[in-house]
């Protein structure tokens, strides 16, 4: 199978092909293959199936699963860093760690660093806003 696959691919220099012992799955004849970026894994694959391995296209990205996924990646760091805040002084809300120089027990390293990834994911949510307004 390596071998098909590295003849179908001799002028395509966006594709890796990488041989592996064991992939965890067994099939009951030819091989598994593990296909990235598409994520998928193929087993029973055989070498007559290596162009049909490659043409295939990689699943379509739903257009707001990065909004939903940011989303849930802010809400879970937002959540850390008032965690975080209340280990350190008790009772603090959320609007108190939005100003933390109002609370020096909030002058802790791990605090800050949490606090860090959160504005960087907002800036990252920002920067896809910008550039969906300029696409529209």
């Amino acid at each position: 199978m390596y071998e098909a696959l590295k003849r179908a691919v001799t002028n395509v220099a966006s594709v890796w092909i990488t041989k592996t012992h064991c992939l965890g799955i067994c099939p009951k004849s030819g091989c598994t293959v593990a296909r990235y970026p598409q994520q998928t894994i193929v087993t029973d694959v055989v070498p007559t199936d290596a162009l049909a391995l490659l043409s295939d296209p990689p699943p379509a990205v739903e257009p707001h699963a990065i909004e939903r996924e940011l989303a849930a990646l802010e809400e879970l760091q937002r959540k850390k860093v008032l965690d975080l805040a209340r280990r350190l002084k008790p009772g603090l809300t959320l609007e108190d760690v939005q100003n933390p120089h109002d609370f020096p027990e909030l002058d802790d390293p791990d605090w800050h660093y949490a606090d860090g990834v959160l504005a960087g994911i907002a800036s990252v949510k920002t920067a896809l806003a910008a550039l969906k307004k300029r696409d529209s």
